[in-house]
């Protein structure tokens, strides 16, 4: 699963530097409008990590694979953020009470609880309708999963959303861009001036 969240939106600082900018000529401009998309990216990337921190409760290192930036050229002043995540994150990793295994009188009576969004209650999920109530065991692979049991001893282990969801919503890319815009034109104004003052320099 995977949100690409195109940085174009960017056209108003542009025109609010189009003097500037043409004083910079072609290339200079290009270059300074890469560089402040680049940034902004960079500020687009953290934000999208704390929009997703915010609408779950699982940790960081569980959200997603990878937030990977598509870096804008001179050639090329188009950023893309890629988010990768699974489908879906283990259950545990979303504040399950308990998270180790327990004996089985020591279990509670409801099953294993879990907070999946930040704003949201904590309860019991279940699997597959006829699952036994949910309780922590060791999986396979190593580490502890939250499991109901089924007819015939078979087992299923239990998933909480994808934080790349979260991303998915209009109003959370809404904001994405909202932090794109804003430090945009503060960088743009400053790798103007930085260019402008080295072709000052070289003409002293």
């Amino acid at each position: 699963m995977s949100v690409h969240i195109k940085v174009d939106a960017v056209d108003q600082g542009i025109a609010r530097m189009q003097r500037s900018l043409d004083a910079l000529g072609g290339k200079a401009a290009a270059q300074a409008i890469a560089r402040a998309l680049n940034r902004s990216l960079q500020a687009a990337r953290t934000e999208a990590s704390r929009q997703a921190r915010q609408a779950y409760t699982a940790p960081r290192a569980k959200l997603f694979d990878s937030i990977s930036v598509s870096r804008a050229t001179q050639s090329a002043l188009e950023g893309v953020l890629e988010v990768l995540g699974v489908p879906g994150v283990s259950l545990i990793h979303f504040q399950a009470r308990p998270n180790k295994p327990q004996p089985p009188k020591a279990r509670p009576r409801q099953g294993v609880t879990a907070r999946v969004k930040r704003t949201g209650t904590r309860r019991v999920y279940m699997g597959r309708e006829g699952g036994s109530k949910p309780f922590i065991m060791r999986k396979k692979q190593g580490g502890y999963g939250v499991f109901v049991r089924h007819r015939g001893n078979k087992f299923e282990m239990l998933f909480g959303p994808s934080p790349v969801q979260a991303l998915q919503r209009q109003d959370t890319q809404e904001k994405i861009m909202d932090r794109v815009a804003e430090v945009f034109e503060p960088r743009l104004r400053h790798e103007i001036d930085v260019l402008l003052a080295g072709i000052a320099g070289g003409r002293s």
